[in-house]
């Protein structure tokens, strides 16, 4: 990102997904603080889960036609840092609690085998920059919203063993989807939670309503 575009800009529209949007919110902050004209959109659905972070609601799917500059946020938290620390920006307690969010679901409330000093020296960091880790730590782990709960409770009966059960097939249908208020892409976090049985080894999921196509498969790393 080049800080001398970003300033002279007037109207910034920022691109994020739904993994990246921890840290669109902290970089939204950062832009109303050089007094811009900000717009959020997202090529995808902002999880609920993420309603407590700054700008959940002004997320829009259309880019507006005035903006003049479109960045593109990814979900790497540490590069989003090293770019405010390089440029000497003051990191609030909103986007301090962003980018705390960001590190928890990047690293899976830091239970993934890429977790190091460094990750944790960082989110040492972002609490002493007024992070608010434990309103992040509740929300992205300790509740789900209601479609989640439904959707967690049709994949757990829909699924058998397989292969001498190293594998779980689990089948969903666009009807059992839409009876939940998801999409495909929110079934992919739950399937991590198959191979956690003894003996699974890999997971896939198969659409009912189309001959049991495969359409998802996660192995054990």
């Amino acid at each position: 990102m080049n800080i001398e575009k970003i300033t002279t800009a007037k109207h910034i529209c920022i691109k994020t997904d739904n993994l990246s949007f921890p840290n669109a919110s902290a970089f939204y902050t950062y832009c109303l603080t050089l007094h811009k004209k900000v717009s959020i959109i997202s090529i995808d659905k902002i999880d609920n889960k993420f309603f407590y972070l700054p700008w959940f609601d002004k997320v829009r799917e259309v880019v507006p036609s005035s903006a003049d500059m479109s960045i593109d946020i990814k979900s790497n938290t540490s590069d989003l840092f090293d770019f405010f620390k390089m440029n000497q920006i003051k990191i609030n307690t909103k986007m301090a609690t962003s980018l705390y969010s960001s590190l928890l679901s990047e690293y899976k409330n830091f239970q993934t085998k890429e977790v190091d000093g460094i990750v944790f020296a960082l989110a040492s960091e972002l609490i002493n920059l007024g992070a608010e880790h434990k309103l992040a730590y509740d929300c992205l782990t300790q509740r789900i919203g209601l479609n989640e709960f439904r959707l967690k409770a049709i994949l757990f009966k829909n699924f058998i063993l397989t292969k001498d059960a190293t594998n779980a097939d689990i089948y969903i249908s666009d009807v059992e989807l839409k009876s939940t208020g998801s999409i495909i892409d929110d079934v992919y976090p739950i399937l991590e939670v198959f191979l956690t049985l003894i003996n699974v080894s890999e997971v896939r999921l198969l659409k009912s309503d189309e001959d049991n196509k495969l359409v998802m498969n996660i192995k054990e790393k």
